[in-house]
């Protein structure tokens, strides 16, 4: 029995044309293709008609987080980007998808060193917004809203701040221990690739909106 590469397709939804091209090209080379389960931004906007603000703001982010697992089930991505446009979501996909060490291909060349760069500078701000978010929380204490605060659970321990060991979320002092050298860890050799690049993400659509999202 054959094994077929899988691919999935990431950009904006409004190249819906460029998208069926690519998943016609992509089948026809011989791949399972993985597309967007719906065109949101051409062909499909009656789904956000009369729905209230804050179930768009939590079904588009649902979208985006779907979107992530279909590349976890993938063995590339291929970037649909038209005159080499790109916006913050699909940015999102690639940066995700490079952390987790899956290939990317282009319609339109991306410079390695420009996704190297937009890596770097997610991982740099998530760094800064972990230490916030389990500095809200501990400040918070029995008050905090918990939902809002993205985790992962490691060997039993909620992880909320990948940057720090297992053993130091569970101390008096978490938000100070991100800055201790002894307690610092790389999260992806740590934690893993898959849940330091989905914590990255959700830390950066959670307090960087304005620059990433």
């Amino acid at each position: 029995m054959k094994k077929y590469p899988v691919v999935t397709l990431c950009g904006s939804t409004r190249f819906k044309r460029e998208f069926e091209e690519a998943q016609k090209k992509l089948t026809l080379e011989g791949n399972i293709v993985i597309s967007v389960g719906l065109f949101g931004h051409s062909g499909d906007d009656e789904v956000w008609e009369n729905m209230p603000e804050d179930t768009r703001t939590e079904t588009k982010h649902m979208l985006d987080d779907m979107h992530k697992r279909k590349i976890d089930m993938a063995d590339s991505i291929y970037v649909v980007n038209p005159e080499e446009y790109i916006g913050k979501s699909t940015w999102s996909e690639i940066c995700y998808a490079h952390m987790i060490g899956k290939r990317i291909q282009f319609l339109e060349y991306i410079p390695e060193m420009e996704i190297e760069s937009r890596v770097g500078q997610r991982i740099d701000a998530a760094d800064e917004f972990a230490k916030r978010s389990i500095d809200i929380l501990f400040h918070q204490g029995m008050y905090a809203d918990k939902s809002k605060h993205p985790f992962f659970k490691y060997k039993g321990t909620k992880i909320y701040d990948p940057w720090i060991s297992p053993e130091a979320h569970t101390g008096d002092f978490p938000w100070i221990d991100h800055e201790d050298p002894e307690k610092r860890v790389d999260p992806f050799k740590t934690y893993g690739k898959k849940n330091t690049a989905w914590i990255i993400e959700e830390l950066l659509y959670l307090y960087g909106k304005n620059d990433f999202y």
